[in-house]
């Protein structure tokens, strides 16, 4: 994890009272920084300098949010009240301060140039000269409203969040912001092809081999010689569910095999197959069988 204040985990510069934030480094050479900031004070006062930078600040509110005054290099910038999932895009090459005296409470993603340099790419467009909505021209966005609450368990919880799952959600995403606010034609999407026998086989290894601990979407793009974008796609559709989520199902999976062997105690088992602790376990277990751990193996033991 990189140092408070890092380019990525912009919500260093607001004072928040409340601060969670996990990293995609789905792209090694453009991490995503994603954050949900929270307080409940008013005035919570100036925002800090920053670096100026070729990178975007993505904002979401989780709650209403209309009192702050804003300015743009030094000038009155004009700006709307937030509604709840309302979403407005800060260019970071730019000079924004804000005066926070709302309470608030929303999602921040940091998305540096390169990484929708890449999407672009993927996309099969031009490149993104810039993504563009303002806060004077905020808008609802429901894609990046449910993300956002899908993100939430994990950024509660960052130790039990999946490596996989964090870069799908980021992919996904970033996919999202340049077709809807990168002002570039994206051709009719493509139907990808499932992953051929040798890359399905490879996939499932590696995510196999790594069930203990963790292993990148990258990682798993890079060995079956496609794109992060090209990999995630062909193994939804040959699996019918994308990595992390095949993933999880084969820690459960191999937890039945402990639990229905042996008397190993359920901390143990958490342990060997990858999950953060016992109560992790047990509730990932749950939501996947239907029953708890140890009721599951008291009926197939």
């Amino acid at each position: 994890m990189e140092e408070q204040g890092s380019s990525w985990e912009f919500s260093a510069h607001m004072h928040a009272e409340v601060t969670q934030t996990i990293v995609s480094h789905a792209l090694p050479y453009a991490p995503i920084g994603i954050s949900r900031v929270r307080s409940t004070r008013r005035n919570s006062g100036l925002t800090d300098p920053y670096e100026r930078e070729p990178s975007y600040l993505v904002v979401l509110q989780l709650r209403p949010f209309g009192e702050q005054n804003l300015w743009l290099a030094g000038r009155a910038a004009p700006h709307v009240p937030f509604d709840a999932g309302s979403l407005a895009i800060y260019d970071l090459e730019r000079n924004w301060v804000a005066d926070l005296i709302g309470e608030y409470d929303c999602m921040q993603f940091y998305i540096p140039q390169s990484a929708l340099d890449e999407t672009a790419n993927d996309l099969g467009t031009r490149p993104v000269q810039r993504l563009h909505c303002p806060p004077h021209l905020a808008t609802p966005d429901p894609v990046v409203h449910h993300l956002s609450r899908a993100l939430l368990p994990a950024l509660a919880h960052p130790e039990q969040a999946s490596t996989l799952f964090v870069d799908h959600m980021a992919l996904a995403l970033r996919a999202h912001l340049v077709q809807s606010y990168g002002g570039v034609h994206v051709p009719s999407r493509r139907v990808y092809p499932g992953l051929s026998p040798w890359q399905e086989r490879t996939a499932k290894e590696l995510i196999l081999a790594n069930l203990h601990g963790e292993i990148s979407l990258d990682t798993l793009a890079r060995a079956c010689r496609l794109s992060r974008a090209h990999f995630a796609k062909a193994f939804r559709a040959s699996m019918g569910m994308p990595p992390h989520r095949w993933m999880v199902l084969q820690r459960v999976e191999l937890a039945k095999h402990y639990l229905a062997r042996g008397t190993m105690p359920l901390g143990e088992i958490a342990q060997m197959c990858g999950f953060a602790d016992q109560s992790h376990f047990t509730r990932t277990f749950g939501r996947v069988v239907g029953a708890a751990p140890a009721a599951w193996r008291r009926v197939n033991r």
